[in-house]
């Protein structure tokens, strides 16, 4: 999710590289604990830790990291953006931002929708299609997120250029303001307006920290500050511990994103910002930055395709009785998540050995067409364009590949609308004359 114009920076900032990857790595290795799955009566059932055994909601406030990435996300644009060439339009540095993560993605969900398609035609159970298909999905929404918010990048910067703090702080109001009408007087749709709000606060938290106006010491106390309203907020507050949803809890702090899950990754982007020059003394070797650079380069590979081991792993070990079942809850069980995500990693491993492999596929950039049509039309296919990708993505990441074991075929269509949107790139109609 990085571009040659933030890779290539001189004054690079390497903590961004190791925050990225320990983020989504953390994530990923989060998914893998949570997905736990039994198989009984010809079908695969999921358990969930977080309502047997409500201590683990604690554990969410480890593994929900996503809020760490869209600072680092933040910091990223703000370079790209200001870096950019003279010559650039907003129009062209958009997409060029946005076809870098949006190719793996189109492939991903191509491939997915595809082997629904199969398995449909193959006659698998209508439920059990649409269990797999929702697990191979759910990790998606922060995309949809991801991008909006990176179409707005220039307006977030001009806004912290003639705002500076007052910009996150204002938006923290909104968040607050947006709860109290969602929880407090029962308007839930409202509360969607925070899928946009929260993640934009620390989207702009990073490009703060890009120009140094966040610096150290403001880092720690909005770290201090996040921390003690994060306290209140589960203590006294209505908000859960659990930082991702737990069925049957009145609030949900992820859906949609809330007041809680902002303080949470106030105190992580605090804590991070804080520590970046030291981060950034102990990755300074070249040795460790040709790693992180690696792993980067790897890292959306990862995210987007770590749950399809997990279906593999499923299918192939429980229905035949090669990986065991223990009750939830015991040490027996505990000692077997240690094994499950050992086994993950060792087949994850080997699938991003053949997406490397095939990296030409895989990892290419969405492609653009030039079509000769005006500049300013140009801009408003690529935000209808973007717009449309991120209500699909989002579709996608709530009901699966496959809601009620059908094929969706109303919301291809349209995220094919909406990637077709994004790839039509306005070039001039005029020639040189000789």
């Amino acid at each position: 999710m990085t571009d040659t114009a933030t890779t290539t920076t001189a004054a690079r900032n390497h903590a961004l590289d190791l925050y990225r990857v320990v983020a989504l790595v953390f994530v990923v290795i989060g998914h893998w604990i949570a997905a736990a799955l039994t198989f009984s009566d010809g079908g695969f059932w999921r358990e969930n830790p977080l309502v047997d055994m409500p201590w683990t909601q604690w554990l969410t406030w480890i593994f929900q990291v996503v809020p760490v990435f869209f600072v680092v996300a933040g910091y990223a644009s703000a370079v790209s953006w200001t870096q950019r060439s003279s010559d650039e339009s907003r129009q062209a540095w958009l997409r060029r931002r946005l076809v870098r993560p949006l190719g793996p993605t189109v492939v991903y969900v191509v491939f997915a929708l595809l082997v629904v398609a199969v398995l449909g035609r193959l006659g698998v159970p209508g439920s059990e299609l649409d269990f797999g298909a929702w697990a191979v999905a759910m990790h998606l929404w922060f995309l949809g997120i991801y991008v909006v918010v990176v179409a707005l990048t220039p307006v977030a910067v001009a806004a912290h250029r003639r705002w500076g703090k007052w910009v996150p702080f204002v938006m923290t109001l909104a968040v607050a303001a947006v709860d109290v009408a969602a929880i407090g007087t029962h308007l839930p749709y409202v509360g969607w307006l925070n899928h946009l709000l929260v993640w934009g606060v620390l989207y702009q938290l990073g490009i703060a920290w890009h120009d140094g106006t966040l610096c150290r010491r403001a880092a720690i106390a909005v770290a201090v500050l996040s921390a003690i309203v994060l306290a209140l907020a589960v203590t006294v507050g209505p908000y859960p511990v659990s930082m991702i949803g737990v069925p049957g809890a009145a609030v949900n702090n992820t859906g949609p994103p809330n007041l809680a899950l902002l303080a949470l990754g106030g105190v992580q982007a605090g804590v991070a910002l804080a520590m970046a020059p030291t981060v950034n003394r102990m990755v300074k070797s070249v040795r460790t930055q040709r790693v992180l650079t690696v792993a980067n380069d790897n890292v959306m590979a990862l995210y987007l395709w770590h749950m399809v081991p997990v279906v593999i792993v499923a299918v192939a070990g429980y229905p035949t009785g090669l990986l065991p079942q223990p009750t939830l809850g015991t040490a027996a069980w505990w000692w077997f998540r240690l094994e499950w995500v050992a086994i993950l990693a060792v087949v994850t491993a080997v699938e991003l050995l053949l997406l490397w492999w095939g990296r030409r596929l895989f990892s290419a950039p969405l492609p653009t067409v030039g079509l000769p049509i005006p500049y300013r039309l140009g801009e408003v296919l690529l935000f209808a364009g973007t717009v449309t990708i991120a209500l699909t993505i989002s579709v996608f990441a709530s009901l699966g590949f496959a809601p009620g074991g059908r094929f969706p075929l109303a919301v291809t269509i349209a995220f094919a609308v909406g990637v077709l949107l994004v790839s039509v790139s306005p070039v001039s109609r005029r020639r040189n004359r000789v």
